[in-house]
């Protein structure tokens, strides 16, 4: 139940992890697409997903540890 309710304050609560994490992770697909339009072509949405849910668990894992 600990973990529902972290997650849940992750989202609708304020934090800084999480925004800042998920800029970095849209600021290196930006940058991966121009140099190799292959990887990015086939392997685009599974770097960004890969990134969103490293970040999110980042983020929950800081949080649960308090």
């Amino acid at each position: 139940m600990s973990t529902l309710h972290t997650l849940k304050k992750l989202l609708f609560g304020e934090t800084w992890l999480l925004p800042i994490g998920i800029a970095l992770v849209t600021t290196t697909a930006l940058l991966i697409r121009p140099l190799d339009r292959h990887l990015w072509t086939n392997d685009g949405g599974f770097i960004l997903l890969v990134g969103v849910v490293a970040v999110l668990a980042a983020c929950v894992f800081r949080t649960a540890r308090r």
